[in-house]
């Protein structure tokens, strides 16, 4: 069969989407669903095909979402179905429909599922490499030149099929990463980097949070953009680093407001529950782990699937070069390690976080009880 895309040009993840299709020599049948939606009909059919509930494709960003409150975890899916007809632009994309399936494919690597003959190496607009192997593991990564303080011989890359089953999807991990200073030089920021780096080649997709400019909370309402931001990314990921300075024997303001503006529930929805949290500090003087400490009592709250080990980093400016590169040493070896096991950790529950979180207290409540539970009005 001839594939199919629901697609939006203005959207990276669908270019990137459609230009994988094609570098695999594929001549999809492109539909810009905003000038051509889908029918109620085939909107179920797609749903079906794509083995997802109808709230799991809306869109949230630059749609009328909120306004039509389909937070509201009392809507029925016929309900959800029939606002998407109504307004297109709350369909997320892009969708891909092969011989082999549907998918809503955000990541964009989530195509490599639906080709028989991808193409192994990709380039994404933003220059992110992704490789498809025989085995069929999609590898995100940066080259090792970016990582000069790693010894190749002993760097090992993530073996996925032994920590999931043979029909869990294999697209990248998504991580967020958050950090919790503004200082121009900031070393929290610095060491969030070399994580990042360091995720990537692990074949994550890593998306930070720039927390210039969040409002304190409760400073105003949530529909803040940069509020918004964060929430959205906050959802998407499968998985956190959390990386603070410490001061005054505690974290940052700037790191608690982030974790403050990230909501426990959403409409009966919690979206940090089961994901994974890695968490580092860094200081300005001698050794410490209050932060992390600290970090750790947050992600338990958040209900998060927080790693054994973590980072923390003594007189960090001592720990940098000139270039803004961490120097090789313990340390750096530390954040290593801290980075591989959340890769393992996320590859190993996220497709069973559902079921790891589930429980009888909250079996025996309706949706209606839990929204009244956990939207109480504010104190």
């Amino acid at each position: 069969m001839t594939s199919l895309i629901f697609h939006n040009p203005n959207c990276g993840t669908s270019r990137n989407t459609l230009a994988i299709l094609r570098a695999s020599g594929e001549q999809p049948n492109v539909i810009e669903y905003l000038k051509t939606p889908p029918t109620r009909e085939y909107l179920i059919e797609l749903l079906t095909l794509m083995s997802i509930a109808p709230r799991d494709l809306l869109r949230r960003k630059g749609t009328p979402y909120e306004d039509l409150d389909l937070d509201n975890p009392a809507l029925f899916d016929d309900q959800l179905i029939d606002a998407m007809v109504a307004h297109p632009i709350l369909i997320n994309r892009p969708i891909v429909v092969t011989d082999k399936g549907a998918a809503l494919c955000r990541p964009s690597e989530r195509v490599f599922e639906l080709l028989n003959n991808p193409v192994t190496t990709f380039k994404k607009e933003d220059g992110e490499v992704i490789q498809f192997d025989k085995d069929n593991a999609i590898h995100s990564s940066i080259d090792l030149i970016d990582l000069p303080n790693i010894d190749p011989e002993n760097m090992r890359s993530i073996d996925i099929d032994s920590l999931i089953g043979p029909n869990d999807l294999r697209y990248p991990p998504k991580i967020l990463v958050l950090y919790g200073s503004l200082r121009e030089r900031s070393f929290s920021k610095l060491a969030a980097q070399e994580a990042s780096r360091l995720l990537r080649w692990y074949g994550c997709e890593v998306r930070t949070f720039d927390p210039a400019g969040l409002p304190l909370p409760d400073s105003t309402d949530a529909d803040h953009p940069k509020v918004q931001e964060l929430r959205e990314l906050a959802a998407w990921s499968e998985g956190m680093l959390w990386v603070s300075p410490e001061r005054h024997g505690s974290i940052t303001s700037i790191m608690k407001a982030q974790i403050d503006w990230i909501p426990l529930s959403l409409g009966g929805v919690r979206p940090t529950q089961g994901k994974t949290l890695a968490v580092m500090q860094v200081s300005g003087g001698s050794q410490s782990f209050n932060t992390v400490n600290q970090l750790r009592i947050l992600g338990r709250w958040m209900r998060m699937i927080t790693i054994p080990n973590q980072s923390s980093i003594p007189k960090a400016f001592l720990e940098f070069d000139d270039d803004d590169r961490m120097k090789i040493s313990p340390l750096y070896t530390r954040i290593v390690d801290v980075c591989e096991e959340l890769v393992k950790f996320t590859w190993m529950t996220r497709g069973r976080s559902a079921y790891l979180t589930d429980r009888y207290s909250e079996r025996v409540e309706n949706a209606e009880e839990v929204s009244q539970r956990v939207n109480q009005k504010p104190i």
